[in-house]
């Protein structure tokens, strides 16, 4: 008889479980649905362009995300076409930076555990693909005016990252070749945490939002050069507005 109650307590535990983590998934999958949409929002409103993926690349400070000059990054632009708190207003106390991780959900993957290191610098669990409007990257003058990106010419909308969740410091890597997570407010492959049951979730740039097994976003062949980071070859996800997939960036 006490087999049989362990039998069905186990049964139960592991339904609640499973439970929890869909009912997770799908408010990830609500939130970044939200991102899309206001990016959307935005874009209409600014001669089609993008608000920027970032202040800097790499970690984007409490000063650097409430400085006026970052109004146009898209974690103060989206915010306030979609009216809520903005990263501005979440990062002007200690009282109210704590709030960013308590109140500002539709910042965060809430399946997403953050370390101490989350005091220090905003950490982003949810983050805008870093490769569309390569402002960082590739650049002959890395100190000029961004690149920006404007909606209407990523060139396969259904089938490029727009936003995606995005691994945070301590936690769990999805593949031991990935570098460390950071949490930045852009991310790529080689940032992609298996969260969701060893996937993650991405919204496309045509407002969808999909799950996606990890396998099928970064290459976990240790043999394969580019292992850690987006497989190479594969329609989706794609992360350049006018190219199918990345293949040699981190």
């Amino acid at each position: 008889m006490l087999g049989i109650v362990g039998i069905l307590l186990g049964l139960l535990i592991g339904g609640v479980a499973r439970a929890k983590m869909a009912a997770h998934r799908i408010a990830c999958i609500n939130s970044l649905k939200q991102w899309a949409f206001a990016a959307h929002l935005y874009a209409a409103e600014h001669d089609d362009q993008l608000p920027r993926e970032a202040a800097v690349d790499g970690i984007n400070s409490w000063e650097m995300t409430s400085s006026p000059t970052n109004n146009d990054v898209w974690y103060n632009a989206l915010a306030e076409t979609a009216g809520i708190t903005t990263m501005a207003q979440y990062a002007q106390t200690p009282s109210s930076q704590q709030d960013f991780y308590r109140a500002g959900k539709i910042f965060h993957c809430p399946r997403a555990r953050f370390s101490d290191v989350s005091a220090t610098y905003p950490n982003f669990s949810l983050a805008m693909n870093s490769k569309l409007m390569r402002d960082f990257e590739g650049r002959s003058d890395p100190g000029g005016p961004t690149l920006g990106c404007k909606l209407t010419k990523i060139k396969i909308p259904d089938r490029t990252g727009l936003f995606l969740d995005n691994g945070v410091p301590g936690e769990e890597p999805l593949c031991i070749f990935q570098p460390p997570y950071t949490g930045q407010p852009k991310a790529f492959a080689s940032q992609f945490p298996g969260r969701h049951n060893r996937g993650g979730n991405i919204a496309f740039a045509d407002g969808h939002v999909q799950t996606l097994p990890g396998k099928d976003v970064v290459e976990m062949n240790p043999t394969n050069v580019f292992c850690g980071r987006a497989i190479s070859g594969v329609p989706i996800p794609p992360w350049y507005l006018d190219r199918y997939f990345a293949c040699s960036c981190v």
